[in-house]
């Protein structure tokens, strides 16, 4: 059970098409973050008009995402870099959350 969530919320960069973004993140970014030690899962969602879009990252903990965000994730990072320069090319960050699992049905 995840007992740790990234929360960040995008919107896709003008010409930019969510037929793109579904195959990168199918083909390419969940993945990658299944190879990350740690990661649970990834979902996507699409949310509001005009459309923004919340990636949630599930982790085993705190500690986890800490490998991966820090020096540990280095080499995760340099192995997917043309994959994450890709979501960075069609994606544009707007903000970003944090969280512990308190309670879960």
């Amino acid at each position: 059970m995840a007992e740790y969530v990234t929360i960040r919320r995008w919107s896709l960069k003008e010409g930019a098409d969510e037929a793109s973004l579904l195959t990168l993140v199918r083909d390419g970014i969940m993945p990658a973050y299944k190879a990350q030690p740690g990661c649970l899962s990834l979902q996507l969602f699409r949310v509001g008009e005009p459309a923004s879009y919340l990636a949630v990252t599930y982790w085993e903990g705190r500690a986890a995402y800490g490998s991966w965000a820090g020096e540990g994730g280095a080499a995760w990072r340099e192995s997917y870099r043309p994959t994450l320069e890709r979501w960075l090319e069609i994606m544009t960050f707007e903000q970003e959350f944090e969280a512990q699992l308190l309670v879960s049905g």
